[in-house]
């Protein structure tokens, strides 16, 4: 019974994590849309003065990545809190109910693996290359953090209660 107890809590972390950043990054949507525009001109790229694929300064493919970005994070958010809600319903009941009311708590983990791991690590840290400015080191480090918590709450989760 704790692992049940242990994976609703995980999966409300995992939901709570997605919202604050997608309430924070919305309501400074000036700062979000700047910090990525920047990653994406491909500024102050001393080390790797090459890039594989042009910098981008359009205002709205700008926008565009910062909503698929906030997109990401509500349904991230969404679904985990949902998958709360319904792992908590299923507390007390037999192990076959419990894991089927794990999906939404399932995809909404993935998709913040996504959204950490793919849009920000491999996206904007492989391929624009946002480690190599100052100003974005930071993100890329959280997001590093933000995906493996989510990674290791999928993981828990994708594991059968003992009986």
């Amino acid at each position: 019974m704790e692992h049940r107890y242990l994976k609703i809590a995980l999966t409300l972390a995992v939901a709570l994590q997605a919202l604050f950043w997608f309430g924070t990054n919305l309501i400074n949507w000036d700062v979000a849309q700047g910090a990525v525009g920047y990653v994406l001109s491909q500024e102050d790229h001393l080390g790797y003065p090459n890039h594989l694929v042009p910098p981008v300064t359009s205002p709205l493919i700008i926008t565009v990545v910062l909503l698929t970005i906030l997109v990401g994070e509500a349904a991230a958010g969404g679904l985990a809190l949902l998958g709360t809600y319904r792992l908590w319903r299923a507390r007390n009941a037999s192990p076959e109910i419990f894991t089927s009311a794990k999906g939404p708590a399932v995809l909404g983990s993935g998709i913040a693996v996504l959204v950490w791991f793919l849009l920000f690590a491999v996206l904007g840290g492989a391929l624009y290359q946002m480690g190599q400015a100052e100003g974005t080191r930071g993100a890329l480090e959280g997001a590093f953090r933000f995906a493996g918590y989510s990674f290791f709450t999928l993981i828990y989760l994708s594991i059968s209660e003992p009986r």
